[in-house]
């Protein structure tokens, strides 16, 4: 059995912070929300939050943030 990876310790890197971004920045495009709003605040943290849990797939984390609430 392999061990489990600790994902929340491991630094992002320049190009998880792209995807990250990309990401973000599609999301807040669809909702018409503005990037200096709480809204788009919470949208980053939940970002953050999954692909610290794991989940480095772009699409997956697509499909996740397009249903987290805000």
């Amino acid at each position: 059995m392999y061990p489990k990876r600790d994902f929340h310790s491991l630094p992002l890197s320049p190009d998880d912070l792209d995807v990250l971004q990309r990401l973000l920045d599609g999301e807040l495009e669809a909702r018409h929300i503005s990037n200096d709003s709480d809204e788009a605040d919470m949208l980053a943290r939940t970002l953050i939050e999954l692909f610290q849990a794991g989940v480095r797939d772009e699409d997956a984390l697509r499909e996740m943030v397009k249903r987290a609430p805000v």
